[in-house]
């Protein structure tokens, strides 16, 4: 192969992937609620690049971070900067279908998590919420600096008749006791563990 082919070859190859670079949406990042579509809502996992999902909801730091090789999201919190709603701070929407699905059900959550690397929590507070109607309160527990998983299990209210589909949301903030403290968040899944109630379904 000459060297005019060669380079040639090498400026097309540079030439294709920087158009597609440019591409809408070509590397964009997910966003919007997590859903149970694709899944047999007997396990719904959000981590690696599907943590960008995440809302800062408030006065709260959030981004992607390589930390070992693994895609994390990092969650810092100033103190006093958030009010107690679980809204109101860095959270995840739910879609209708995992409404639907979780709806009367004994719903468990998990979070592996670790002190953040800088500003690093001793707590994380995890709630899950059906926005204003009714939430599993804070649930905290104690981080280090290794990876842990940490998990309760909520029974999700059954909705009303006639209640039109909404959002359920889940929470996670880190226990920021004074000035900035932060978290890494490796991996969140729900997992129902409990039958549906007669007609609930997706």
């Amino acid at each position: 192969m000459s060297d005019r082919v060669f380079f040639f070859g090498a400026f097309a190859v540079a030439g294709l992937m920087l158009a597609l670079a440019l591409l809408p949406g070509f590397n964009a990042l997910p966003s919007g609620p997590v859903s149970g579509g694709n899944t047999d809502y007997s396990k719904i996992e959000v981590s690696g690049t599907q943590l960008n999902r995440l809302v800062a909801g408030g006065d709260s730091l959030i981004s992607l971070k390589k930390v070992d090789g693994e895609t994390v999201l990092r969650i810092e919190v100033t103190a006093d900067a958030l009010s107690e709603g679980p809204l109101q701070g860095p959270h995840f929407i739910l879609a209708t279908d995992l409404e639907t699905v979780f709806s009367g059900r004994n719903v468990k959550i998990t979070v592996r998590a670790r002190a953040a690397d800088s500003h690093g929590a001793e707590g994380i507070r995890l709630n899950y919420a059906l926005g204003n109607a009714a939430a599993s309160g804070w649930q905290e527990f104690q981080m280090t600096r290794q990876f842990q998983d940490v998990s309760f299990t909520y029974n999700v209210p059954v909705r009303s008749v006639g209640h039109e589909p909404g959002y359920d949301y889940f929470a996670i903030r880190p226990v920021v006791p004074e000035k900035q403290r932060a978290v890494y968040v490796s991996s969140v899944t729900f997992e129902p563990v409990s039958a549906p109630p007669e007609g609930n379904s997706p």
